[in-house]
């Protein structure tokens, strides 16, 4: 039995009006007490007649339990008082309004006493198990109750006693779960501790504004790593709060200050209230972000946003931050919020939630000329995730209008970096830079993608200039990483094949062939390039293209097939057409065709003498002769001149054999002159000679023979007719024709020098077509120099030619050959 309750409460009771079933509620009472041993016990239990008949604990009752003002004038028979409610209020009885409002009284006068050490921690515990009871009770006291200890614990008046109140509520979890206020009608309704219209009007008479301010204000007030009010009011967060900051962005923009000032001071985030959602799945405190000037402290609220934001609403939030980043000449990257905040948004996104205008921001601080080092290497790293896509040849995503959008080139020349007119200036700075800088790899990815529209969207000008990058940045890899070697190349050459797929300089087509040197990664595309521009039935011909045609068939000759890959396919099926070109042409082409000729016969010869011993060889000889079938059937008869066909003529009775339908096109052009054009005294001489039989040690010398020779050696050339059996009867008649030539010195000074020319032509050297021709001109020429008054000069002269290095090696040998027997 408590003392306070049967010395203060007892006496005091009026038991004359009771009626029974209120005095079946006071007998309760005092079981609770502990009373059974009272005298009022025994008169109560002597004077109710029926056991059975309901309880009713009335309000008058409940006065006469709870309302002793006297015994609150004491602190500690007070809170002695108070304890002694416990059991009573544990089953039901509750104390009426009169009481309640008494009770909060002594509680608001006598805070300090209870956090005093006349309480003890028991005496303490139960004090609030009863505030408790009676918060969580439907009576009428729930109400109050709550109100009390809830503006008590939002004071910012008094943070001692709040305190107080706030670790009790904490501990004993008393403003939360429900409470419970009394209706019109004397029953009651319960209410959950969650902030709607029902609470704030209950607690705060209907003014969301002071409490949200007060919310406000409480925010930053604890202690550093203890609960405090935030974690109260955190229960009491709802949709209906939410929707409330976002009808009113002005207290957003509070509660941002105040949830960085609780940063500050008690280092705790608030990231319940931060990250409010309201039924629409609208996060009102984050999107107001977006509706601000960014400061150190928003920047770290937001990045403690949470991470399931649909992200139309954090659009505008990453353009503040770029804001942020931009504003002071980009000084806040020095600061602590972007050293631990900025950078942690930066690296844990990726491109896809990134507005496009991070991207200009990235080229500006990364120049590689007027950027600042520890910035460009900070950016770089955190940008660099914009080529992640890289694999593919794609440009990332970003958030371009509220929506994600698949990056393009064109969009990036034309409305992000602006550069179809200015592309000199702009591109300068990333030029002093190579391709492993992530900008250059960006730029590549971005001309990559807008390939097909580069013709439009840059003039012949600044075509020339991204030409010239780019080159620039293919030579660079060289001294790359292999990996941004073979991500990078492809892309670059695909731009440049693309930009230039119809050009007609072709040094510049050479210089993008010459790129596959670089890495293997794009030597076929550079090939099929190359194949394209200089074999393409959709383009013209002319003269200087086919001219390319038959010198790059020495580099493919060469090479054993390495370069100039594209000839084959040129010899089996460029063959009619270029001699249609040909047959077109106004001029006389039997000059250029000769020499052509020559030059094809030249490399047949050669591949059909290693033939045998390397397949490589016999493809070239298979496709020369079906460029020479080809072009030979179409070429008019006219346009190749007698000399030719004759050399023609002879040089397939030796190696075309086993091509009838070769031969038979080259018969063609023998019997073509036969018809018209008579025989000179020169070719009845020729034909006199063509005969195997003759035995030209037999055949006596005659001067008309030096004539016919000498014209020859100094026409050669021109006439395209190169007489081999005229140069044999001098050469078998040394004797004879070398004293006939010391009667006629003028004679002999310009047979040598012609012979001495000879000697320098390469179509006359070892292995070409004209090697037999080439080998009397040696023979002559040195049975007449050696000897003579200029033997030594020819010596060193033909010395200093063969070690010149313009030569190549057969003729050279040929050369260094001829010093050796002038000098034996």
């Amino acid at each position: 039995m408590l003392e306070i309750f049967k010395n203060k409460v007892i006496p005091k009771l009026e038991l004359k009006e009771l009626e029974a079933p209120n005095t079946k509620a006071l007998l309760q009472v005092l079981e609770l007490q502990d009373c059974q041993n009272t005298e009022v016990f025994e008169q109560l239990k002597n004077s109710l007649d029926n056991q059975n008949i309901e309880t009713v604990f009335t309000e008058d009752l409940a006065q006469q339990i709870f309302y002793h003002p006297e015994i609150y004038a004491d602190e500690k028979e007070g809170a002695a008082f108070v304890i002694s409610w416990l059991p009573l209020l544990e089953n039901g009885f509750y104390p009426d309004k009169k009481s309640t409002e008494k009770l909060i009284a002594f509680l608001y006068f006598n805070l300090g006493f209870l956090q005093s050490e006349a309480i003890s921690e028991d005496e303490l515990t139960q004090i609030f198990s009863v505030l408790k009871t009676l918060v969580h009770s439907e009576s009428s006291a729930s109400l109050p109750v709550s109100r009390f200890l809830m503006h008590r614990a939002l004071d910012i008046r008094d943070c001692v006693n709040s305190d107080f109140i706030i670790q009790n509520c904490i501990t004993h979890e008393i403003l939360a779960g429900t409470y419970s206020v009394l209706n019109a009608d004397k029953t009651f309704s319960k209410y959950p501790f969650r902030i709607n219209n029902e609470f704030v009007q209950h607690f705060y008479e209907g003014d969301w504004h002071v409490l949200v301010n007060t919310m406000h204000q409480m925010l930053p007030v604890g202690k550093v790593y203890l609960p405090g009010a935030y974690n109260v009011m955190q229960a009491w967060f709802s949709e209906e709060l939410a929707a409330f900051y976002q009808e009113n962005t002005e207290l957003a923009h509070v509660a941002h200050e105040a949830l960085n000032e609780r940063f500050l001071f008690v280092e705790d985030e608030g990231l319940a209230l931060l990250n409010l959602q309201t039924s629409e799945n609208i996060f009102p405190l984050i999107t107001a972000l977006g509706s601000k000037q960014w400061d150190a402290g928003d920047v770290l609220l937001f990045n403690n946003r949470d991470k399931n934001i649909p992200q139309e609403q954090l659009d505008q939030c990453y353009k503040r931050f770029l804001d942020w980043l931009k504003a002071d000449r980009g000084s806040n990257f020095y600061t602590e919020a972007f050293q631990e905040f900025g950078k942690h948004i930066l690296t844990e996104e990726n491109s896809a939630v990134l507005p496009v205008d991070f991207i200009p921001f990235w080229f500006e601080k990364c120049n590689p000329k007027t950027g600042i080092a520890d910035q460009i290497e900070l950016y770089n790293s955190l940008f660099s995730r914009f080529l992640k896509a890289n694999s593919e040849g794609k440009l990332p995503m970003v958030r371009l209008g509220n929506e994600d959008v698949q990056l393009t080139g064109e969009h990036l020349i034309t409305e992000v970096f602006q550069i179809t007119d200015n592309l000199t200036n702009w591109i300068s700075d990333l030029e002093s830079s190579n391709i492993s800088d992530p900008l250059n790899q960006f730029l590549i990815l971005t001309f990559y993608d807008a390939r097909e529209s580069l013709p439009t969207l840059f003039n012949s000008e600044n075509q020339e200039v991204l030409f010239g990058y780019l080159e620039k940045m293919a030579y660079s890899a060289k001294e790359t990483t292999e990996e941004i070697r073979k991500a990078n190349l492809p892309l670059l050459v695909k731009t440049l094949t693309t930009l230039f797929a119809e050009t007609n300089n072709f040094t510049r087509v050479n210089k993008i062939w010459a790129l596959k040197s670089i890495d293997d990664s794009v030597l076929n595309l550079c090939n099929d390039y190359v194949q394209l521009q200089y074999v393409n039935e959709n383009r013209p011909l002319f003269l200087g293209l086919l001219q390319s045609w038959y010198n790059f068939l020495s580099d493919y000759y060469y090479s054993l097939g390495s370069e100039s890959v594209w000839v084959p396919h040129m010899l089996n099926t460029q063959g009619r057409r270029s001699a249609a070109y040909l047959n077109e042409l106004d001029e006389n082409v039997t000059s250029f065709v000769n020499k052509a000729l020559m030059h094809l016969f030249d490399f047949h010869k050669k591949s059909k003498q290693k033939a045998e011993s390397n397949v490589f060889f016999q493809s070239i000889q298979t496709d020369i002769e079906n460029y020479l079938e080809d072009f030979l059937k179409e070429l008019m008869e006219h346009n190749l001149a007698k000399e030719t066909a004759d050399n023609m003529f002879i040089y397939s009775k030796s190696h075309f054999a086993h091509r009838k339908t070769l031969q038979e096109v080259v018969h063609k052009f023998q019997d073509y002159h036969k018809e018209v054009e008579p025989k000179s005294e020169k070719a009845v001489l020729i034909e006199q000679l063509q005969t195997s039989e003759i035995d030209f040690s037999q055949v006596a010398f005659d001067p008309k023979y030096a004539n016919a020779v000498l014209h020859n050696l100094e026409n050669y050339k021109t006439e395209g007719t190169c007489d081999s059996k005229l140069l044999e009867v001098l050469d078998t008649n040394t004797t004879a024709f070398k004293t006939w030539l010391a009667e006629e010195p003028t004679i002999e000074a310009k047979f040598i020098q012609a012979l001495y020319m000879t000697l320098l032509d390469k179509d006359l050297a070892p292995e070409t077509p004209l090697e037999p021709y080439g080998n009397l001109c040696r023979s002559l020429f040195i049975q007449l120099a050696k000897g003579g008054k200029m033997a030594s000069s020819y010596e060193m002269g033909l010395k200093a030619m063969a070690n010149s290095g313009a030569y190549p090696e057969n003729l050279t040998t040929a050369l260094l050959q001829v010093v050796n027997d002038l000098k034996a």
